[in-house]
């Protein structure tokens, strides 16, 4: 029997004074929502505590998530099952309430692995998922144009049966091209689960993710005998050697405690176990 562990986060970057405390207790929210349903297993846990943050004002998922260039907000999210390495992703989403629950409705369709945009909600239609006004998620246009600091949010979790799954949701970058798609719906990018070794999600310059497969990169150290912190720590470190990128991550390992690692002024996030 394993020893169940979860881990969330609410973005990397330069947070503001005045946010820090309040993103860090809408992290530890999530983190306590998550918790509650790791008896459900390690995916019911962390879609819970992302599907959570995706109702956050302060973090950039869903309601009061970042604008992109045309003043629209535009949603990508990710999830990914350790033990049968099933994937589903949904981007450039608009009128989707929860991105979490689209990226898991296509995950067990199974069909696709990411859909995005118009067909993406069509497909959400089609399979019951909630749909909501896109005005919704507009909260304070003046600060969600500045917002930063707030890249991404994620959970990772082990249950007791020794199971692993991640999910993510995200509203991009701030200012960010319509249509762009960032690492947090790429599996092997910005996210990845494996029941042998590990899972882990990132948060931070997309681009950069996606260019170093950094996701499944951290895996793959796993795989040769590293633990979660040191990957962690590595992972940051590559980041920022590699491609002078910002970001974080957070990873837990087949066994042991979650960890996290950042090279940004601030990465809220929250463990249990």
């Amino acid at each position: 029997m394993a020893r169940p562990a979860l881990i969330t986060h609410g973005g990397a970057g330069s947070v503001p004074e005045l946010e820090r405390a309040a993103r860090q207790h809408a992290v530890e929210r999530a983190r306590d929502v998550g918790w509650a349903r790791i008896g459900d297993g390690a995916l019911a846990a962390a879609v819970a505590a992302v599907r959570h943050m995706e109702d956050e004002p302060l973090l950039n998922a869903g309601i009061g998530a970042c604008l992109n260039t045309d003043g629209v907000v535009e949603l990508d999210a990710g999830v990914m099952e350790g033990a049968t390495r099933r994937v589903g992703g949904a981007a450039c989403l608009r009128d989707v309430r929860h991105p979490i629950d689209l990226a898991v409705a296509v995950m067990e369709d199974a069909r696709h692995v990411l859909l995005a945009a118009q067909g993406a909600s069509r497909f959400a239609r089609e399979h019951g998922v909630e749909m909501a006004d896109p005005g919704i998620f507009i909260t304070d246009r003046k600060r969600q144009k500045l917002l930063e600091g707030a890249d991404t949010v994620g959970a990772v979790a082990r249950d007791a049966d020794g199971h692993l799954a991640v999910a993510v949701s995200t509203g991009g970058r701030t200012g960010k091209l319509p249509g762009r798609i960032g690492d947090s719906p790429i599996a092997g990018a910005g996210f990845y689960a494996d029941d042998r070794f590990g899972a882990t999600c990132g948060t931070g310059l997309g681009e950069a993710f996606i260019r170093l497969s950094l996701a499944r990169l951290m895996i793959v150290e796993m795989e040769h005998g590293m633990d979660a912190t040191a990957v962690a720590r590595g992972a940051v470190e590559h980041l920022g050697k590699a491609l002078q990128a910002a970001g974080g991550v957070i990873v837990i390992g087949r066994e042991g405690s979650p960890a996290a690692a950042f090279n940004t002024p601030a990465m809220p996030f929250a463990v249990a176990e």
